[in-house]
């Protein structure tokens, strides 16, 4: 008589439900889903999204910052830094966006080394097209960081203030969300006053 294990398919759904959360829970070490920065019509950030949640935002006692120039110009090509300060965490990321006025996604970032990414369109971490160029975080090795550089272009319509949303985690590195502190920051910046062009004045003729 053969005996079947009527429990088997249950432990193999079980196995692999777990496995599948295992592969989201860990997944974000190089960089978390888009949208998360903490920016207007964004999704939150990941201490909101049943994710880093053990304490609430913007709690611990690390300095999380964005700095950059004072002003920009249209078309223009900006250096950005996303750093921490007097942080606990032995693990660390960001993700970042740039918005107007209006709260429109502006310019577009570009990585410089391999510790930053601009998330791409069509990934598992849900980037819309429209949305290309617009976001920019931590790669597996910039996690190994605390401060990453950037660049950002504003495109030539670009105009107005532009405000850069940033969201970090300083994180204790135990292999799992839980412990973890999630921070946010702006920076703003003006658009560069238009320079007059000098008029050329004639010189009197001697009579």
């Amino acid at each position: 008589m053969k005996i079947v294990n009527k429990y088997v398919p249950c432990f193999l759904l079980i196995v692999a439900v777990n496995s599948l959360v295992i592969v989201n829970l860990y997944a974000w070490s190089g960089g978390p889903p888009a949208y998360r920065t903490g920016a207007p019509d964004d999704d939150g950030t990941c201490n909101s999204q049943n994710c880093h949640n053990s304490f609430s935002l913007n709690s611990g006692n690390a300095d999380f910052a964005i700095t950059g120039p004072a002003t920009y110009s249209s078309g223009e090509t900006i250096k950005l830094k996303v750093s921490f300060k007097n942080d606990s965490g032995t693990l660390h990321g960001f993700e970042m966006t740039a918005l107007d006025a209006n709260n429109n996604r502006v310019g577009k970032f570009k990585s410089v080394g391999n510790t930053t990414q601009v998330i791409p369109v069509g990934g598992s971490q849900g980037l819309k097209e429209e949305d290309a160029g617009k976001y920019i975080e931590h790669t597996a090795a910039g996690n190994k960081k605390k401060s990453w550089k950037i660049r950002w272009t504003a495109s030539n319509n670009t105009s107005g203030k532009i405000t850069f949303y940033a969201a970090g985690n300083d994180a204790n590195g135990n292999g799992n969300p839980t412990g973890d502190h999630i921070y946010t920051t702006t920076l703003g910046i003006n658009k560069a006053a238009a320079t007059a062009t000098p008029t050329a004045t004639a010189t009197p003729r001697p009579y």
